[in-house]
């Protein structure tokens, strides 16, 4: 058992050697350049994918203090870095903006320094980078010296117009005060305002009115006194803030907000009052006329914003909070996902397999010994869970446990295994250990016939990397969420948590249930031999990851027609046949007939196995089975591109990503994009797929941008940005796909 041991910690071992890879140079990696626009010196950085710049880190100076105004920043992204603690990033390219001083007539000197990333966990030395910009000739723009009186009404004119040509002045209002509007459910909107610093609101001067719905209830948050030189004493905001909007009385999936608001720049100037009128889709949307009750209090809103501006949904931001809490409440939290993933087919493949070792052993084992196999089995699966954790929180993106092992050497490798075992239960051979070995753990597993602990722990710890789990948005975002923290142990923690929640009803089943069945006789070895053909499945199930869809459907046929015949589906009965053996018969007939039918679909060439007679036209003319025809994304550039064009528009498109070895991107295929409403409606939009098959860093670096732990995922682009709210992370029915899409 060492050996077999030794030999199966190779195989894992084995492709971490080429898991590293290879860092860009800085000057690729960061590439800044700057120019001069309008009086403004503008800092643009050019950052690579998969790698980021730290915003506190960024100092600029000049050879005279007084050349430049104040730094005008872009809104950063906070995060959690395992090294450098909380801090605030930017990705992608970014602009920081600095005034030129009215008094400067000489060229600029700029020494710009900075420090950067990469989400593998490196960050480069200091970056320094010298530029000399020659200043253009100004002309005279009018300078506020003093801010205007402004009338107490909230539609009061100020009596001067702001200057926003004032070399060091107040931004645009837009910019001091960025406005976002977003549906946190079908009945609660978010309307956040990112207070630029240096800026405030006044808090009587919001107004909010909606069209299509009534407001049950606002809840603001609390706000500052201050001692205004314009309205006395009042309410300010001079932070970023969200306003929860309660609605009642929804007439239709869309509301139109129309929201105004004033405030003022802390160096004397005060705007006039600002309108904005946003559109919003309600999630749920068909469920018109929502009641809520308008006495309902809505708790206020923290004084930070989220850590990115798209809201998340709920499972999303319950495994969030989760994993920022950490400690019990991750653990009992985790634990309880896990059981609610149970129900899922996720946890399907592994009834046959523990079970089969359970039932393959020459003594049947008592009730108390099943169960104990039960827990070795579960207790090895939530340790490997676990590692996946640990290792996303160490590692970060860069490495995927279950990528690695998702490559068709592996899948072929744990194939034959299954293959080999299920031999086994048909009676071919006993499964010993070399004599010499036997006799020095005797004592422990007594001759290892498929049914010691250590071979039961070997075999959970091997089924959860290769055969589970599936990504559920609970996953997905804990992936994500340790991956951005750093944490290695809350990752261990809580998908521990979560395998031990997912094992109860294996414990159950396995542990309880198959100690139910008769001790002996004929029955038993009838057991055996359909353990043996569900082994056999399970090795047909992961060899279905990297063979062509056509074989697949051949080699199920086959398996589900050879398998009952060898049953006795056709075997005549006798009199004194008793009933179980007439309903297991019929149970084979069945089976046979199911088999019968896809050979009919290999006949025509292939067909959905799961709805054999779902394509077939009983007015003699066939049709064609129809599915989405997905466009090969081919890089993050091109998607780039093309999310860029639908600015301004209404045109949709649909990013899937896709995984040979996944399964639940199959069950997507065949359900969901085969589903004739869903191609109707996505007629009009531009499907693409993202082959994430290959480990690749490219493959590593677009699922990293969108904090995908790995596929199935539908994430819907519009107007040049992503429809957050209505992202799919796992798998969906056509129905609910077909309500995600018809609220974007």
């Amino acid at each position: 058992m060492k050996r077999l041991l030794s030999f199966f910690l190779l195989l894992l071992l084995g492709p971490f050697s080429q898991a590293n890879a290879s860092l860009l140079p800085a000057n690729e990696a960061f590439q800044l350049n700057a120019q001069i626009v309008e009086d403004k010196v503008e800092l643009t950085w050019s950052i690579a994918s998969g790698y980021f710049v730290v915003k506190e880190s960024i100092e600029i100076s000049t050879a005279e203090s007084n050349q430049l105004g104040a730094s005008i920043f872009p809104q950063a992204i906070p995060t959690v870095d395992a090294f450098l603690g909380s801090i605030n990033i930017y990705r992608g390219e970014q602009s920081v903006v600095l005034p030129i001083s009215s008094e400067n007539t000489s060229d600029l000197a700029l020494s710009v320094v900075f420090d950067g990333c990469a989400d593998l966990g490196i960050c480069y030395p200091p970056i320094t980078k010298n530029i000399t910009l020659s200043t253009p000739i100004k002309t005279q723009v009018q300078v506020v010296s003093e801010a205007p009186a402004l009338d107490s009404s909230a539609t009061a004119e100020p009596s001067t117009q702001v200057s926003l040509l004032q070399a060091g002045g107040p931004l645009p209002a837009d910019e001091a005060f960025n406005l976002d509007v977003i549906a946190i459910d079908e009945k609660t909107l978010n309307v956040r305002w990112l207070v630029h610093k240096d800026y405030y609101l006044y808090k009587d001067k919001i107004s909010i009115s909606v069209e299509g719905a009534s407001i049950a209830n606002i809840a603001y948050p609390d706000a500052t006194l201050k001692n205004d030189e314009f309205f006395g004493q009042v309410s300010i905001y001079d932070r970023p803030i969200e306003v929860l909007l309660s609605l009642a009385n929804i007439s239709s999936g869309k509301v139109t907000l129309s929201i105004e608001y004033q405030g003022c720049w802390k160096g004397g100037v005060c705007y006039p009052p600002q309108q904005a009128n946003y559109s919003i889709s309600l999630p749920g949307s068909e469920r018109n006329n929502v009641a809520v009750d308008p006495e309902s209090d809505i708790e206020a809103p923290t004084n930070s914003l989220p850590a990115a501006f798209e809201q998340m949904n709920n499972e999303e931001l319950t495994a969030q909070e989760l994993f920022q809490k950490g400690g019990l409440a991750l653990f009992i939290g985790a634990f309880l996902a896990g059981l609610a993933l149970s129900y899922t087919p996720c946890i399907y493949p592994m009834v046959p397999i523990l079970s089969g070792i359970i039932v393959g052993q020459k003594d049947s084992p008592s009730t108390l010994k099943a169960v104990l196999m039960s827990l070795a089995f579960v207790l090895s699966m939530s340790i490997a869970y676990g590692l996946i954790g640990a290792t996303a929180g160490y590692f970060g993106a860069g490495v995927n446990i279950q990528a690695i092992l998702q490559t068709p050497w592996v899948l072929v490798l744990f194939g034959l295994i299954f293959i080999f075992l299920a031999f086994s239960m048909f009676g071919y051979y006993d499964i010993q250990l070399p004599k010499k070995l036997q006799s020095k753990i005797t004592q422990i597993s007594n001759k290892q016939n498929g049914g010691s602990f250590i071979g039961v722990a070997i075999m959970g710890f091997l089924s959860a990397l290769i055969i589970g789990p599936c990504v559920t948005p609970f996953l997905a975002t804990a992936l994500s969420y340790v991956i951005a923290d750093g944490s290695a142990t809350k990752g261990a923690i809580g998908l521990f948590a979560m395998g031990l929640g997912m094992g109860v009803p294996l414990i159950i089943i396995c542990g309880w249930g198959i100690n139910a069945l008769p001790k002996s006789g004929l029955w038993m070895e009838t057991v055996k031999h359909v353990f043996g053909v569900l082994m056999l499945a399970v090795a047909l199930y992961l060899l279905d990851r990297i063979i062509s869809p056509f074989a697949s459907l051949a080699l199920w046929a086959s398996l589900l027609t050879i398998a009952p015949i060898a049953l006795g589906a056709i075997t005549p009965l006798d009199k004194q046949s008793s009933s179980w053996r007439r309903i297991f018969k019929a149970v084979n007939l069945i089976v046979l007939g199911y088999g019968i039918l896809l050979w009919l679909l290999v006949a025509r060439g292939g067909g959905d196995m799961h709805q054999p007679l779902a394509d077939w036209d009983y007015n003699a003319n066939n049709q064609t089975v129809q599915s989405i025809d997905f466009e090969l994304l081919q890089s993050e550039e091109q998607l780039d591109r093309l999310i860029a064009n639908t600015q301004g528009s209404d045109n949709l498109i649909v990013l899937k990503f896709y995984a040979d070895w996944c399964v639940s991107c199959k069950t997507l295929e065949r359900k969901v994009f085969s589903d004739r409403e869903v191609i109707k409606n996505l007629d009009n939009a531009l499907a693409l797929t993202a082959n994430v098959t290959d480990n690749t860093e490219a493959n590593k670096s677009l699922l990293a941008r969108f904090d995908i732990a790995g596929p199935p995922a539908i994430l819907f682009f519009k107007n040049g940005k992503e429809a957050r709210s209505q992202r799919i992370i796992g798998e969906i029915s056509a129905k609910d796909f077909l309500k995600r899409l018809k609220s974007i």
